[in-house]
């Protein structure tokens, strides 16, 4: 009886805290070489991404790049070609006031937070030496663990979830799309923790080669 209530109240705990347990957040740095954003949700990463741009904490906005779906390949077959999600997330800053002499796209695409990481780290290591890189609140702490990993141990990192986010990570069983992510993303978390942690290695430092600023 009383290990039936630990163990409920232990899991009632974990389902409470499980969103927050997600969500990381570093200071943010005076200057930054550059702002990183993180494929994936495109709004509130852009509107942050937007914002500290024009807060003068970094002279650049970099942009990853995602594997184009199956699906658009047969419409390009076709003569259709449906806009790539750097296409929009460049697109979109550039709406929001970023020059594009100030946008970086990075060629390689990823397919994964582990992949984009690694292409994130080959950049970074050549060309900067202090990055913030933003993502949505949900994806911060996993992303920290592994570009921290990814990345030459002299380079500051700040991981900076967007405040544009709609997740609520103390209500998140509350809302389908939240308990989606929580759910996919504490996947993620054991696979990274089980085999993805012994793989990665940082990259190697290069001396950095900076764009100048906007």
């Amino acid at each position: 009886m009383i290990l039936g209530v630990v163990l409920g109240a232990s899991l009632t705990a974990f389902v409470l805290g499980a969103g927050r347990l997600l969500v990381d957040e570093d200071p943010l740095p005076a200057h930054a070489d550059a702002i990183i954003v993180l494929a994936g949700s495109i709004a509130d990463r852009v509107l942050e991404a937007a914002d500290l741009y024009h807060a003068g904490v970094a002279p650049r906005v970099v942009v990853t790049r995602e594997r184009v779906p199956r699906g658009d390949w047969a419409l390009r077959a076709r003569g259709v070609r449906l806009p790539e999600s750097a296409e929009q997330t460049v697109a979109a800053l550039e709406a929001l006031g970023i020059p594009s002499n100030a946008i970086v796209v990075i060629p390689r695409r990823a397919i994964s937070t582990d992949s984009e990481s690694r292409t994130i780290a080959r950049w970074t290591c050549a060309r900067a030496r202090s990055v913030v890189v933003v993502t949505s609140r949900y994806h911060s702490r996993r992303a920290r663990m592994i570009l921290r990993q990814a990345l030459a141990p002299e380079i500051a990192l700040a991981i900076r979830p967007s405040r544009h986010d709609p997740f609520q990570p103390g209500r998140w069983w509350r809302d389908r799309r939240d308990a989606k992510a929580v759910l996919s993303e504490l996947e993620k978390l054991a696979h990274y923790w089980v085999r993805e942690r012994w793989v990665i290695e940082p990259c190697e430092l290069r001396p950095a080669q900076l764009a100048p600023a906007a």
